[in-house]
């Protein structure tokens, strides 16, 4: 009996999750969250915010914005979507879909609703922006260094990713507006995995990286080009490959990879929502609902 239980752990590692559905959604589905009992999928190609009911499978609304439509995040009462190409940061109203738009400037990246505000990384201008939630004014344009990308709440800290030739990430006091860089000595540290112990981040394209106090205790290198991860229900973490069109099984607490399995086309962000895992397949138009 010991056996068999050993056996059905090791094959629970390596099976396929199960497609619930794949949900047409808009051209280039890049972000998405989970709020307001939906998922809310940014679609960068048409420029939509799509609201889709985790109950039927289907979008119930597009909310029709701008094309360059590339993070999504929600907090204060409302959905924040920054686009790129508009340079602009917008709050939408969940319930009519109303927007207003303020600009950011710098090729705005990424954004988190946290410590009262609303932050976003401008990549071409090397600043972190602190939007009122309310006023939808800029109240500072922090200076964090040249490319900042992903953005990542944790132990009372807002910390920010960085891309190109970046071998350290940036960590802010909230309080303080005080900006440290904590070196990890990987190059282009850009993505933190959602809801994962500890930091883990996406960088040089391949590899994924642990920092805890400061220093880093694991690097994984496997796929090609790795995208936006999260913790998924059975304690893995989901790292999608948007090159290879699939989503890597990570196990945090050994560090190990456990597998792939197909996603979407250019399978880009995985969410943790309503007891499954969505990934958005950004080169394509659809998001995948897995069971886990």
């Amino acid at each position: 009996m010991a056996k068999l239980a050993l056996l059905g752990v090791a094959l629970a590692t390596v099976v396929s999750p199960h497609v619930v559905a794949r949900i047409p959604t808009g051209a280039s589905p890049g972000g998405a969250t989970a709020a307001f009992g939906a998922v809310w999928v940014a679609n960068d190609g048409s420029g939509t915010l799509a609201r889709i009911d985790p109950a039927t499978n289907r979008v119930t609304r597009h909310v029709q914005l701008r094309p360059g439509l590339f993070s999504v995040t929600h907090g204060f009462g409302a959905l924040w979507a920054v686009n790129y190409k508009t340079g602009t940061l917008s709050r939408v109203n969940p319930s009519s879909g109303r927007a207003r738009s303020v600009r950011v400037g710098g090729v705005p990246f990424d954004v988190a609703a946290a410590f009262g505000r609303v932050w976003v990384t401008a990549w071409q201008a090397g600043k972190l922006v602190e939007v009122d939630p309310r006023s939808l004014r800029v109240l500072r344009r922090l200076a964090v260094g040249p490319r900042p990308t992903g953005l990542h709440v944790d132990a009372g800290r807002l910390w920010v990713g960085f891309g190109r030739s970046a071998t350290a990430i940036a960590r802010l006091d909230p309080n303080s507006r005080k900006v440290e860089r904590v070196s990890i000595g990987v190059r282009a540290p850009s993505w933190f995995v959602s809801g994962a112990p500890g930091l883990w981040i996406q960088a040089e394209d391949n590899a994924l990286v642990h920092v805890q106090r400061g220093q880093v205790t694991a690097r994984l290198t496997f796929g090609r080009t790795l995208a936006q991860g999260a913790l998924a229900p059975d304690g893995t973490m989901w790292i999608p490959d948007k090159e290879q069109s699939v989503v890597y099984r990570v196990d945090p607490a050994t560090a190990r990879v456990l597998g792939s399995f197909p996603a979407g086309p250019g399978a880009f962000l995985a969410l943790r929502a309503h007891g499954s895992m969505w990934v958005t397949s950004y080169a394509g138009s659809d998001v995948w609902r897995f069971s886990n």
